[in-house]
């Protein structure tokens, strides 16, 4: 492959010196753009109580602001990867920057809650082009012996992204003003599209198949409603009408388009893609990675502001063991494939996630940090193990014709584990936080402060602000070890998941790829 700005062959090119140097130069530009798209998902939990002060902000529309992002960026993955391995990957992805650092200037500048909710969707929009490109590309610009190095700075972009963005955000608000939160994205995209346009060559595929509209439909249509449940369950409930025809219809819909791929002459993506046992086990272990990881990213964060009493960047301070981690492991895991494959690798990043977890279910309201730190730098540790080496193995094993659309059905199932991580994790802790406080508030307290004790710690906080001296150190005390109690139950049922996941790599994850790519 050259570094010119023509059209190029999907065929990775040989390791000469000079063509060597710029193949790494060239992998920083999808490196800062993956890395957004991770901060993106995260930055806004440390914001919220600060745009619902300066926005007024109801709860519904606090809500949307994560949401906006989530929805366009699940629903769109599998079609914008797909049209990347049509119309050209790098006209796709550098399309996807520039809508992405639109969507961050609208955010900065807006006064209402509307607006950032329109500013975020453009956002989604443009992440569901960046991750599934950004990725495809890695891969054919690097022969197979580099693959794996690659693979793993790439993707440790993204997933140092995403526990960086409460750092981050955290201390951009306790020095700026709060649209800095999108501010900080401009730069990096600038930087990302010159670094592509320089040195990234454009690829495409050499026989691109006919447009699948129906199930492109189906796709959009199916995943957009299924993520919409999903989220909504911890808030609605499993039983709510809108939320469960939401996430059964999407299931529907998701059935519905495995029954169209399989019986219609051109898809919108190769169901062949399940029968290599690389792509579909390690498409399962960094599904599940995505589960625990933004479960742990959901309490952790809580659990250091409401129950600790930390500020939003001590909170981000706190989660630096594991981005350290993160970054030193992901580096030792791309030189240990190539030793000792990717099943041992693999397996012992899913054993370091049940120590992590199981670590991190000890820990009790009045833990030191030398306890929870230590699980965060284990987890991190489990994170840069598994999730480099399950996205290298995955697109290591696609026909580079359609190394996009694998990337985005890989991708597409990542953001589905994500999002129902969320929603089973945070329904898990919610239940096991009601029944941890419901025998504990003081018969006097008024109906209106019961519900909000109920309803999360947050309220219960504001709750006990109003009540007497004794009453009110009553309840947050008991508020306190119910989250606790809930964190703990979150981690087990990680652990557990983590566990059984284990074993499904030793069994059933190939340690290597029996035969390299092939190329058209």
């Amino acid at each position: 492959m050259t570094t010119s700005s023509k059209t190029t062959s999907d065929t990775p090119a040989p390791p000469a010196d000079g063509l060597a140097r710029k193949r790494w130069l060239a992998l920083a530009a999808p490196v800062f753009g993956l890395m957004i798209v991770g901060l993106d998902a995260t930055i806004l939990t440390v914001a919220l109580p600060t745009l619902a002060t300066d926005l007024k902000a109801t709860t519904t529309e606090l809500q949307w602001f994560t949401d906006a992002y989530t929805l366009p960026f699940a629903g769109l993955l599998l079609p914008l990867g797909v049209l990347g391995d049509r119309v050209g990957r790098r006209i796709v992805l550098v399309s996807g920057l520039l809508l992405f650092g639109a969507g961050s200037a609208l955010g900065m500048v807006v006064d209402t809650a509307d607006g950032l909710i329109v500013a975020r969707v453009v956002m989604g929009v443009g992440a569901a082009a960046i991750t599934p490109l950004a990725l495809s590309i890695v891969p054919l610009m690097f022969p197979p012996e580099e693959r794996s190095k690659a693979m793993a700075i790439a993707t440790a972009g993204f997933a140092l992204g995403v526990p960086l963005g409460p750092l981050a955000g955290g201390w951009l608000l306790d020095n700026y003003w709060w649209g800095s939160i999108f501010l900080i994205n401009l730069p990096i995209v600038a930087i990302a599209v010159i670094g592509i346009l320089v040195f990234v060559p454009e690829t495409k595929a050499a026989n691109p198949k006919r447009l699948d509209l129906v199930g492109t439909l189906l796709s959009v249509a199916g995943v957009t409603a299924f993520v919409y449940g999903v989220i909504e369950i911890p808030n609605a409930g499993w039983s709510d009408p809108p939320v469960l025809a939401a996430t059964v219809g999407g299931l529907a819909l998701m059935a519905l388009l495995f029954v169209w791929l399989r019986r219609t002459a051109n898809p919108l993506v190769n169901l062949g893609f399940f029968r290599n046992a690389r792509f579909t086990w390690s498409s399962v272990a960094v599904s599940v990675v995505m589960f625990i990881l933004f479960g742990v990213l959901f309490v952790v964060p809580q659990f250091f502001q409401q129950v600790q009493g930390k500020d939003a960047l001590s909170t981000g301070l706190h989660l630096l063991p594991l981005i350290l981690a993160l970054v030193v492991a992901a580096r030792v895991g791309g030189r240990l494939v190539e030793r000792v494959g990717t099943k041992a690798v693999v397996a012992t990043g899913m054993v370091l996630w049940v120590v992590g977890l199981v670590v991190l279910a000890l820990v009790e309201v009045d833990t030191g940090f030398g306890t929870t730190g230590t699980a965060l730098a284990i987890m991190g540790a489990a994170l840069g193990f598994t999730m480099p080496t399950t996205l290298d193995a995955i697109l290591g094993s696609l026909p580079a014709d359609e190394v996009g659309a694998g990337s985005a059905l890989a991708n597409s199932m990542r953001q589905i584990g994500a999002s129902v991580g969320v929603a089973i994790l945070g329904s898990s802790l919610n239940s096991a936080y009601r029944n941890g406080v419901d025998d504990d508030i003081p018969a006097a307290v008024p109906e209106q402060a019961r519900e909000a004790i109920r309803d999360n710690i947050a309220g219960a906080a504001q709750a006990a602000q109003r009540l007497p001296g004794e009453e009110g150190r009553a309840v947050m005390e008991s508020a306190r070890e119910a989250f606790v109690s809930g964190m703990s139950a979150v981690a087990v049922i990680c652990a557990a998941l983590a566990a059984v996941t284990t074993l499904v790599v030793m069994a059933l994850l190939p340690a290597r790829q029996e035969a390299d790519r092939q190329t058209p």
